[in-house]
């Protein structure tokens, strides 16, 4: 493994994101701006070979290095005009003593992980038919346009699909060793860290944990932290993305709606059916809009905005690369389902979403318990505390669109599959529904009692000052406050006689 080509792209993915975040003025605490510079960084880096194969240029170790310095230097031009004005970052907290046998653990599951991201080769059947084959014919010819189009891939269509993961094991392959992979594990880490620390900012450290842990421990989540596929990735940009929108309902910063759009861009470019998701989504956008009381122009403009920055990506990849640069036809017109007023197949998959994925026998072995413990979290919130605050009311929405979702685009789209897209397409619920755990009274109220236990535990009362007040039958502050007390009074009181 060249480690000094890992460094490279692990310093250069952050720059990168970094520069990007400062163009959007997002603005955050030290661990989320590093660890959300992690994630956008590699996103922005699986554009690079396929804007270099756009201008035919030779995908080589040399060409993609000066696309990376380019691409570095371009999106920190602005960090670096005002780097003078650029403010200290505040400091970083460490743990608390008790969250470290947690971190331990996470931390030998984290290790685990990346280990079989590193030792193992790539074994997906849709990337050895795909995405990984189609990254090691190009490092050999260097070009996207290679040899593997010359076998019939045609019974999978795995090699039509978005170049995301072909061109991060192109740069992997080139920089770093000849599986790639390692990215994933970039991708893993930060977004781990970045939702713990979102959990943390609302909750205590060992509840946060908690729920982090029966996340990560999901059997079928964890296992494609190391197995390269287009849904982990997929699944980080969309919860991003709803984030992001959240935080703009807060505060009605409109760069903090940009960048959402951006980030649901970016998850519509690793998989462009996101777009009908994204579609579902616009009665909420809408109704934000409507609660900011925008004029009705301002309403549409921005929807449209909303929906035309996905369809850029979209329109990238599906009407121009297809079309016109691969060699082997490709129509999406002829997937879309020929009977669209037979609506049978949507109720098919939505009781089979529910009866043998969400709550059936094999949930567990899938899933594990995580949706279990959010269904009765939601639950205790709405019968007994009943009430949701806005930030969980958005998270529902998104949560209630994929649930939806996914039926409907079995529904639309034929080789949406069930045991593989739509299983896989879960993915999109549970962050969503971890996030929305910081929100959950039940969890808030329980946290609170471990607060304020724990800073009754940390601050008692002095012995010296108790000692003196239970002398004088008073507290140490009346004592100290007396008028007749030399220290407060007396000397006001000399000058007043003379």
């Amino acid at each position: 493994m060249n480690t000094i080509g890992l460094l490279f792209l692990l310093v250069t993915h952050f720059l990168c994101g970094w520069g990007l975040l400062q163009l959007f003025n997002i603005k955050m605490k030290p661990t989320f701006m590093v660890s959300l510079s992690m994630i956008v960084g590699v996103v922005l880096f699986s554009f690079l070979p396929l804007l270099l194969q756009f201008f035919y240029i030779r995908i080589t170790t040399t060409s993609v290095l000066f696309a990376i310095l380019a691409a570095t230097i371009i999106l920190n031009i602005k960090t670096i005009i005002n780097f003078k004005s650029l403010k200290k970052p505040e400091k970083f907290e460490w743990p608390h003593l008790y969250e470290y046998p947690f971190l331990i653990i996470l931390l030998i599951i984290i290790v685990a992980s990346v280990w079989r991201c590193f030792y193992f080769p790539p074994y997906a059947r849709d990337m050895l038919s795909g995405p990984e084959a189609l990254a090691e014919f190009t490092v050999r010819e260097h070009t996207l346009l290679n040899s593997i189009f010359s076998v019939d891939l045609e019974s999978t269509n795995n090699h039509l699909k978005t170049p995301y993961v072909a061109d991060l094991q192109i740069i992997y392959k080139l920089f770093v060793y000849q599986f790639g992979q390692l990215w994933l594990s970039v991708l893993f880490v930060s977004f781990i860290v970045w939702v713990y620390a979102l959990l943390k900012e609302k909750l205590h450290p060992i509840i946060a944990g908690i729920a982090v842990f029966c996340f990560i421990a999901m059997p079928d989540v964890y296992a494609y932290t190391y197995i390269i596929l287009f849904d982990y990735s997929n699944m980080i940009f969309y919860f991003a993305g709803f984030y992001f929108f959240i935080l703009y309902a807060d505060s009605k910063q409109i760069n903090q709606f940009l960048f959402s759009c951006l980030l649901f861009g970016f998850a519509t470019f690793i998989r462009p059916e996101t777009l009908v998701l994204l579609g579902m989504t616009i009665p909420l956008v809408v109704y934000t809009f409507w609660k900011e009381h925008l004029p009705v122009k301002k309403i549409i403009f921005r929807s449209a905005i909303f929906l035309l920055i996905p369809f850029f990506f979209y329109f990238i990849w599906m009407d121009i690369f297809l079309k016109y640069y691969m060699p082997v036809p490709f129509s999406v017109n002829d997937q879309i389902n020929k009977n669209l007023f037979d609506f049978s197949v949507f109720f098919t998959r939505f009781g089979d979403l529910n009866s043998k994925l969400m709550f059936g026998k094999v949930s567990s072995l899938i899933y594990g318990y995580f949706m279990d413990i959010f269904v009765f979290l939601l639950a205790v919130d709405l019968i007994i505390f009943r009430r949701v605050n806005k930030e969980g009311r958005i998270l529902l929405y998104g949560i209630v669109v994929v649930y939806i979702g996914l039926p409907f685009l079995g529904y639309l789209i034929p080789w949406v599959d069930f045991w593989d897209t739509t299983k896989r397409g879960i993915y999109k619920m549970f962050p969503l529904m971890l996030l929305y755990m910081r929100d959950s009274p039940m969890l808030q109220r329980i946290s609170d009692g471990i607060k304020s236990w724990e800073f009754a535990k940390a601050k008692p009362v002095p012995a010296v000052a108790a000692t003196k007040a239970g002398k004088t039958g008073q507290t140490a502050t009346q004592t100290k406050n007396r008028p007749n007390n030399p220290g407060n009074n007396g000397k006001a009181n000399q000058k007043k006689k003379k």
